[in-house]
């Protein structure tokens, strides 16, 4: 992509797109081409290194976990339900009174009280009947940790990437 730029300033190329005059770009302080080189070259060394340090010191990635970390965050679903009434009375409306046929919705309205929702499971040899969660907050659970992480985790790693990108540049100016 520089190549492209460095084409276009050369052959002056869209002369009438151009940000600063000649005369603006001739009072820089400029490098050589081999100056450029040899920053850029030292970037990508130190990028390099950095990342194959992260990846010697990383933990051994984990697998079949992902269906207790959707239940976890399911459980999270579910304690976030717990606030409902509260806000609903804030506004000035009843919950209980919202509450129609729907189980799931009364449910939900109730603060996250599913007392239909019920599955037998073992516990110490023996089947005992445990609650369980609605498919939507499976469904939310899902989303929440296949999409919604994973965003958060882009972000935080483009923050620090960019961060790591500017005070870099800032110092090969600054030397």
């Amino acid at each position: 992509m520089s190549g492209l730029f460095h084409a276009i300033d050369t052959l002056d190329l869209f002369p009438q797109y151009r940000l600063h005059t000649p005369a603006e770009v001739l009072k820089r302080n400029h490098v050589s081409r081999w100056e450029v080189l040899r920053d850029v070259v030292i970037q990508q060394v130190i990028q390099t290194g950095v990342g194959i340090a992260l990846t010697v010191l990383d933990k051994e990635a984990m697998g079949g976990k992902e269906e207790w970390d959707v239940a976890w965050w399911a459980q999270w679903v579910r304690r976030a339900q717990w606030g409902i009434p509260g806000v609903l009375s804030l506004v000035g409306l009843d919950a209980k009174g919202m509450s129609s046929g729907n189980s799931i919705f009364s449910g939900a309205l109730a603060g996250g009280v599913y007392p239909e929702l019920t599955q037998i499971v073992l516990q110490h040899g023996q089947e005992v009947v445990a609650p369980a969660f609605a498919d939507w907050e499976i469904q939310a659970a899902k989303a929440i940790y296949h999409l919604g992480v994973p965003a958060i985790q882009f972000a935080v790693a483009i923050l620090i990437v960019d961060t790591w990108q500017y005070f870099l540049h800032r110092a090969m100016h600054m030397n």
